[in-house]
């Protein structure tokens, strides 16, 4: 990657090329299990010159049970390739069913993230009236996650935007319109949508 530059790369054909990486971070729930422990964020070493090459290194688990970690995402990706003071610091991990929005710090120690803040679920429902995070975008320095519900857990749901300091900056979207269900998403900052 290119010093010059934010996180992430310009193109897919840039991606493509790039070293590969040495670290995966995934994670794993309890959910439907019967096992009343904390959901975690396993970081898996992926480096085949390393001793401990495809091993769970370290599992973070989260404070509470029930959470149902989901789709992470980055405080920073590709959408901000050109700005060179952002980087890929925090790894942003929703709760499904506690709506809790998990900040984790992977940059101070790479092999064993902890976790930075936690963006409380029910703060988020007061004030949004979403619920159900589920995919998560930066959008240069802030974040957008898409939520599947209301504050009761029915349909459409919404956006809910953070800003750099991941707090609650509100809702997204001006309105859902005729958007019968929100889920996943993705958006296309040069063509400005």
């Amino acid at each position: 990657m290119d010093g010059c530059c934010g996180p992430g790369y310009a193109s897919p054909a840039e991606a493509i090329k790039a070293p590969k990486e040495k670290l995966l971070y995934t994670i794993a729930i309890y959910t439907g299990t019967g096992i009343q422990k904390p959901d975690y964020l396993a970081t898996v070493d992926v480096d085949p010159q390393s001793p401990t090459y495809s091993k769970v290194i370290h599992r973070l688990e989260m404070p509470g049970i029930g959470d149902e970690l989901h789709h992470m995402g980055w405080n920073a990706c590709s959408s901000c390739h050109g700005d060179s003071k952002m980087s890929r610091k925090y790894l942003l991990v929703p709760g499904v069913r506690s709506n809790n929005i998990y900040v984790v710090d992977t940059a101070s120690d790479p092999r064993a993230p902890k976790i930075h803040k936690v963006v409380d679920g029910s703060e988020i429902k007061k004030k949004t009236n979403l619920s159900g995070p589920h995919t998560v975008h930066c959008l240069g320095s802030e974040i957008i996650i898409s939520f599947l519900g209301d504050a009761r857990g029915e349909a459409p749901g919404g956006y809910l935007h953070l800003n750099k300091d991941f707090e609650i900056v509100g809702r997204w979207e001006n309105s859902m319109g005729d958007i019968p269900f929100s889920y996943d998403f993705w958006y296309q900052p040069r063509h400005n949508v």
